[in-house]
């Protein structure tokens, strides 16, 4: 008989971390803020690019996730302009269009909405983990 286990050799404490998103349709902001909160973590939300960048001048972020396609601005014009100020800040870009951007090089991952809220949460732990290890 197989066990099933998963260890994940650093545990998040998710209570701790904030995510910044990003989008311009509330629901789907509404949706992906609910989603993130019951995995634990903090969620800032923002409208535009605009919004957000105000946003991260006030709030400590560990982490953006971005709507690739807003009125105003892109979210890889977004990630671009986030990069430059926050280096270090990992950019989630996400879209409906599963055609990634050539401009999406500025940010750390892509992912399509397509993939779901299971992925989602799977790749944000990914990069937080790996952010983490690294800053170690």
């Amino acid at each position: 008989m197989q066990s099933e286990t998963t260890t994940r050799e650093f545990p998040l404490d998710t209570h701790n971390i904030h995510i910044l998103c990003i989008d311009d349709e509330e629901l789907a902001l509404t949706l992906r803020k609910l989603v993130l909160e019951m995995q634990g973590y903090q969620v800032l939300t923002a409208r535009s690019a605009t919004d957000a960048m105000q946003v991260l001048e006030v709030h400590d972020v560990d982490l953006v996730l971005a709507d690739q396609v807003m009125p105003g601005g892109t979210g890889t014009e977004l990630t671009r302009s986030i990069k430059k100020k926050w280096p270090d800040l990992p950019v989630i870009l996400i879209s409906g269009i599963n055609e990634i951007p050539p401009d999406a090089i500025y940010a750390d991952l892509f992912i399509s909405k397509v993939e779901g809220p299971e992925v989602l949460c799977a790749k944000i732990s990914s990069i937080l983990s790996t952010r983490r290890c690294s800053s170690s």
